[in-house]
């Protein structure tokens, strides 16, 4: 994996914080971009750069779990880690439930963040790295209908839309998609986009 490739964006209020996991990431050769709140990480960062986000939960103005509410509206794919002294679990079980990568409590240990992290670039490097060769192959393998299908979905149209446009049954159209969807390595519309690089 190529750490230069990929951004980590730690978004944190304290700056002490924001100091110490920079010196941590940047001494491993990873390139890092802090924000000391949600509002500046979501004016000034761009999204469409690989990586991930360490995100702190509780933040004035904008909590941690409102930049990650604001960051699915804005299909934004990337891993997000949350980090936090707090340690609620009802929020966990939420920061979770909407996608969130991991939950890790401060204070935490560097070799613990830089496994994380890792773990999380790879993860995220994986959802985009489809070399032009292997996806020529796996469209090939598509039948004229799949291929139909997957275009459809590129466009964000839910399987009842397809079928409209198609002239076919929803049910029909959900199975052309799981077709598809299983050659093409993928389980879900947001993969077919990062496939494609959409």
């Amino acid at each position: 994996m190529n750490n230069k490739k990929s951004r980590i964006r730690i978004v944190d209020d304290d700056e002490a914080v924001l100091r110490g996991m920079k010196t941590v990431l940047e001494l491993e050769g990873f390139e890092v971009s802090t924000y000391l709140s949600g509002h500046e990480f979501l004016t000034s960062d761009a999204y469409s750069v690989p990586g991930c986000v360490i995100l702190d939960l509780k933040m004035p103005e904008l909590s941690g779990l409102q930049v990650q509410k604001i960051l699915k509206e804005r299909h934004f794919e990337h891993p997000i880690i949350f980090l936090t002294a707090h340690g609620e679990v009802d929020s966990a079980v939420l920061a979770m439930k909407n996608g969130a990568y991991d939950f890790l409590q401060k204070p935490i240990s560097p070799a613990i963040l830089l496994q994380k992290v890792t773990e999380a670039l790879q993860q995220d490097l994986r959802g985009l790295g489809v070399d032009s060769e292997t996806r020529q192959k796996k469209l090939a393998s598509l039948s004229a209908r799949e291929s139909q299908v997957i275009k459809k979905v590129l466009q964000e149209l839910s399987n009842k839309e397809i079928g409209e446009a198609l002239g076919l049954s929803e049910r029909t159209i959900e199975n052309h998609r799981a077709s598809a969807y299983k050659k093409l390595g993928v389980s879900s519309a947001i993969e077919v986009k990062k496939y494609f690089n959409v």
